[in-house]
């Protein structure tokens, strides 16, 4: 995950999150889940795909590919839905946008250097592609209930086009 996620120009991307959904993320639960959680996750993905091996199904082509395709859905959804879709609806700043022409790059690296091997199982790349959308897809709906499971982080919710609400900074 890029240092401007981390840190972010007014708040790291785990407070940009929470405000939308209402949510003070606690900066040490935000870092663990955020940047180092994903980032392992990213790398263990990329990792099982490259190396064609994962630790519990051993040596198998479509876990592999749809490791592969994991990266490529997981890098497109991050741009389209963690960046750039929030930023078309008002919620500015958005820490690691600048970011999102490597993510790209990288997902069409990927696609276009291991094609082959993703078109002998299209049906795992396909689903890897679909499993790695669906968290990022996924990541504010599961924010949200946190408000009920921990009511003292509950906060009012960013209003679009509004600055980033100051409790963001606590």
């Amino acid at each position: 995950m890029p240092i401007e996620e981390w840190r972010g120009e007014e708040a790291p991307l785990w407070r940009v999150f929470g405000a939308i959904v209402g949510l003070l993320v606690p900066n040490w639960a935000g870092f663990l889940v955020f940047t180092v959680g994903l980032t392992l996750a990213l790398w263990g993905a990329g990792l099982a795909g490259i190396c064609g091996c994962l630790p519990l199904v051993g040596h198998s082509l479509p876990a592999t590919v749809g490791a592969l395709g994991v990266i490529i859905g997981a890098r497109i959804s991050d741009t389209l839905v963690s960046h750039w879709g929030l930023y078309a609806l008002g919620y500015r700043p958005n820490p690691g946008l600048k970011s999102t022409p490597l993510y790209v790059l990288e997902a069409v690296f990927i696609a276009l250097t291991f094609w082959k091997g993703l078109s002998l199982a299209p049906g795992a790349a396909w689903t890897g592609i679909a499993v790695g959308a669906v968290v990022f897809v996924l990541v504010l709906p599961v924010m949200r209930p946190f408000r009920e499971i921990r009511p003292s982080s509950a906060r009012a919710p960013w209003i679009r086009w509004q600055p980033l609400p100051a409790w963001t900074k606590e």
